[in-house]
């Protein structure tokens, strides 16, 4: 299984809605769109978000609107903020389970960072990160995530693999 993990918005909607729909910033839509885009191909994806009020949060739970950020706090306001919202131990349970795909700011990605290179963890950034950094821009994330799942459904299922030797020349 393959677990999208990005973080919350500042822009929500003004009443309990699940996590998916509670966000409305582009970037959390653009990683919605894209979990559910592989999703209809077949593709086991999991979608999770890092709230700034709630920790780790599946993308169904249903969560009330807060106006609380990780953005501007010092490295160790965060890493206290995560340890004190269960956040380390979540997210490793996750990572053990899942084969996991950060899409997170920097703050966000602070806040997992300890626990994230512990495990063999894709992150894609524009900022220099442990484990399987894919280093892309702002706003180009959500197009590096479906690349990057599209290459892994690929590589992973038998589907993926037949359509791979079709493509190389082989003959079925």
């Amino acid at each position: 299984m393959y677990a999208v993990v990005t973080n919350c918005t500042r822009e929500k909607l003004d009443f309990a809605s699940p996590a998916r729909d509670l966000y409305r910033g582009p970037s959390v839509q653009r990683v919605v769109k894209v979990v559910d885009e592989a999703r209809s191909q077949g593709m086991p994806v999991s979608l999770y978000i890092i709230s700034a009020r709630y920790g780790l949060v599946g993308e169904h739970d249903v969560l009330e609107p807060y106006d609380e950020t990780l953005s501007g706090k010092s490295h160790e306001e965060i890493k206290r903020w995560a340890r004190a919202v269960g956040l380390h131990t979540a997210f490793r349970r996750l990572a053990e389970a899942n084969k996991v795909i950060l899409v997170v700011t920097k703050a966000y990605y602070i806040a997992v960072e300890d626990v994230a290179c512990q495990y063999d963890v894709y992150v894609l950034a524009p900022f220099r990160a442990c484990g399987r950094w894919i280093k892309t821009g702002n706003f180009d994330r959500h197009i590096a995530l479906r690349k990057l799942l599209k290459s892994l459904w690929s590589s992973a299922s038998p589907e993926g693999t037949r359509r791979r030797r079709r493509g190389s020349g082989d003959r079925e």
